[in-house]
């Protein structure tokens, strides 16, 4: 039943009513209300229908003072008769003779809201006594809150809201709240099954007892679920089989899902306990209920179905389900970035299935990257699309996701599974990475390998029409940009400027694959991105050093500053500082640093990292309003497994000088440990015997150097292929 009209419309038609009554032509009426929950109500009322108020704010007899003409209404906030008084104590019988006396509180104001003729008005009323003065403000809050709004309830919502606090929908209530607050005497306990049985929940009728109605309820809820996704409603017990009108209604706990605000208590309590666990037995193919996110029984099955078939190595099938699995428990992304439906991205269920879905992907990569028929290891690398540069990105990716299987609540079958699989993949990844070594071997010693890649020595003569002097440009030198890294920092940037204003610059966002120099270190690299000639930059022996050479002379921080601050280039290692100038050269070193310092969350740290440099260079182009705009870098690095720590291996001795991956001298030759790079390689920079390591698993050794798993140096492609970044306003 609806009700008619709010509380305001109700005590305004009871003081017409008594007005039209009353006898005098200057009548008073005397509203006495037992709590003073009406006193904003009746201030309404008479302000519409344009009478005098006055309230008594102590006594009563203050409505005596300061009288007034004409018709008004006089209002107390207290009961007629106070416990403290004796007797039948008349206060103003004069006011029966020119009005009336109404006595009504909230309580049954409301009555007259949804009719008094009504015998459920009358059942409202009994369900809104009580004797307790703090649940009495309670209802009273309720009452004043839902009947004074346009909306105006139903009788059953509130008597709904009443029982369980505030809820309109009583089944809502118990799958969010379990029995909450309620009061578990016989009377309340009668009244919630009624409420639940008008809804449909026929499960609790049996029950007696809290416990019982909250189980038989969450039980009725998931079964609904189950057969809302496919499950066979004739496998349920006769009063759990919920009644699904269609594909688009939407199963109770899903709507609950919709609008509450702890979706994660919700997934432990439904993910957690087992309901239904013959039904989900019985089932031939489990994953035709995956978008049931509710009871353990079918998680657990998933998650065994997924494992069997990832040790058959149906990596695709695992990624597909996987990826499914993970979308219905996030759930649909709405406004402001909250999620409906489901426990959103950051409940560790929701991460356990994405995490899967890594493992799975990683895994198709690992097994199938040999199947590409291309003897070009720096296309087999760098490929944008099929490279295994998402080899190593995936590796990241999954360490940074952590282990979101230890946050589960229950016994998770992931809890004894997923750790291992990890462990597993990161395995396969170093075998990967040796396998990438020998095919980086067998390209070098098959002759004059990279000589039609582009050389990071060469970037200043090829891009010249973009460095030109007229155009301001920012150049951004970051130590260590590995090209998976690097591919993050451009996908961060066009987001960035995607969300530019409309009157802002336009800025075009281009990648690029470059060779840095061999070896693969930063004091060849940056000394390799300096303007000046390509012939006048190459890589000796000078005493038995091997030095980065410009015009025979060597490249010191000094010296690369002065040429490039010769060719009109502010350059600076801060945020803040050296920006107003119209050719910016930016160096920064952390990437390197914190790989060399070998700090915890290395891998963590590094995204991260990614992340903040994307919107300080975002920052910067926009403020800056450049023309152009560089990312540059030396080198990048091979990253090993927590596990696994390289062999160190001792110099030969004709080598001069060497560093962690390579040794030189004069008489360096093949026999040396790695790959030769001399004269017949044709770098076209390289004039020194130079031998350089391929295996992920073998260093030199080298005094003040530790067994660090992060390094570079090296001849693997994670290395020495590098990914510039050019941004073009216009």
């Amino acid at each position: 039943m609806q009700a008619t009209q709010s509380l305001p419309e109700a005590a305004k038609d009871t003081i017409r009513r008594q007005f039209d009554r009353a006898e005098s032509d200057a009548p008073i009426i005397l509203w006495w209300d037992d709590g003073n929950y009406l006193k904003d109500i009746i201030q309404q009322a008479c302000t519409e229908l344009n009478v005098h108020l006055k309230v008594a704010e102590e006594t009563p007899l203050e409505l005596r003072a300061n009288p007034v003409d004409g018709k008004q209404v006089w209002y107390v906030p207290h009961v007629k008769e106070p416990e403290d008084r004796d007797g039948d104590y008349d206060w103003f019988r004069d006011v029966e003779h020119t009005g009336s006396e109404v006595e009504l509180s909230i309580e049954d104001l409301t009555v007259r809201v949804f009719g008094s003729e009504q015998l459920q008005a009358w059942e409202l009323k009994n369900a809104t006594r009580t004797d307790d003065p703090a649940k009495r403000r309670e209802v009273a809050r309720i009452l004043h809150d839902k009947l004074t709004g346009t909306h105006l309830p139903t009788l059953e919502q509130l008597r709904t809201q009443i029982v369980t606090g505030g809820y309109t929908d009583p089944v809502a209530f118990v799958l969010e709240n379990g029995w909450g607050d309620i009061d578990d005497d016989s009377e309340t306990i009668d009244q919630m099954k009624d409420l639940l049985s008008g809804e449909g929940i026929d499960a609790v009728a049996s029950e007696s007892d809290p416990v019982g109605i909250v189980t038989a309820t969450r039980r009725w809820a998931v079964a609904e679920w189950l057969i809302h996704a496919g499950a066979d409603a004739d496998a349920f017990p006769p009063e759990f089989r919920a009644e699904t009108a269609g594909p688009h209604d939407l199963p109770e706990l899903k709507s609950v899902l919709n609008n509450t605000g702890s979706q994660g208590v919700i997934a432990d309590r439904y993910l957690g306990e087992s309901m239904w666990p013959e039904v989900v037995q019985g089932v031939d193919d489990p994953w035709e209920l995956s978008k049931c996110i509710v009871d353990a029984a079918l998680e657990h099955r998933l998650w065994g179905e997924w494992h069997v078939s990832f040790d058959s190595g149906d990596y695709e099938t695992c990624l597909d389900r996987a990826t499914e699995r993970y979308k219905a428990l996030r759930g649909s992304e709405g406004y402001h970035g909250k999620y409906r439906g489901a426990y959103g991205p950051d409940s560790p269920w929701t991460e356990t299935w994405a995490q899967a879905a890594e493992v799975a992907r990683l895994a198709h990569r690992l097994d199938t990257w040999k199947d590409r028929t291309t003897d070009d290891v720096v296309s087999l690398y760098a490929d944008e699309d099929e490279g295994t540069w998402q080899i190593d990105n995936a590796v990241l990716k999954l360490v940074v996701s952590g282990e979101p299987e230890t946050k589960l609540s229950g016994e998770h079958p992931a809890t004894e599974t997923l750790g291992d699989l990890r462990m597993e993949l990161q395995s396969k990844y170093v075998d990967y990475l040796e396998d990438l070594g020998d095919l980086v071997t067998e390209t070098v010693e098959a002759g004059a390998p990279f000589v039609e890649e582009d050389h990071a020595y060469q970037f200043f003569n090829k891009e010249s029409a973009g460095l030109e002097s007229g155009q301001t440009v920012a150049l951004f030198v970051i130590d260590a940009l590995r090209l998976d890294l690097a591919r993050h920092l451009a996908e961060e940037l066009r987001e960035y400027v995607a969300t530019l204003p409309a009157d802002a610059p336009e800025f075009a966002v281009e990648e690029s694959v470059w060779l840095g120099t061999l070896p693969s270190e930063t004091e060849f690299g940056k000394a390799a991105l300096t303007p000046g000639e390509v012939s006048m930059f190459d890589i000796s022996l000078v005493e038995g050093d091997l030095q980065p050479l410009r015009n025979n002379r060597h490249v010191t921080t000094n010296r690369r500053n002065s040429l490039l601050e010769s060719d009109g280039w502010t350059v600076t290692r801060e945020e803040d500082d050296g920006w107003r100038s119209t050719r910016v050269a930016y160096f920064k070193n952390d990437l390197d640093n914190i790989g060399e310092k070998e700090l915890s969350d290395l891998e963590e740290m590094l995204s991260r990292r990614v992340e903040s440099l994307a919107k300080f260079i975002g920052e910067k182009i926009q403020q800056g309003e450049w023309d152009q705009a560089y990312i540059l870098t030396d080198h990048g690095f091979v990253l090993l497994p927590h596990h696994v720590t390289p062999e160190k291996i001792s110099r030969p001795d004709v080598s001069t000088d060497s560093g962690r991956r390579w040794v030189a001298g004069e008489d360096v030759d093949e026999d040396a440990p790695g790959v030769l790079l001399d004269s017949s390689a044709r770098l076209g920079y390289l004039d020194a015997n130079v031998s350089v390591l391929t295996s992920p698993l073998k260093r030199f050794s080298k005094q003040g150097m530790g067994d660090a798993r992060f390094y570079h140096g090296g001849l693997l492609p994670q290395e020495f292929v590098l990914d510039f970044i050019s941004i073009t306003q216009g």
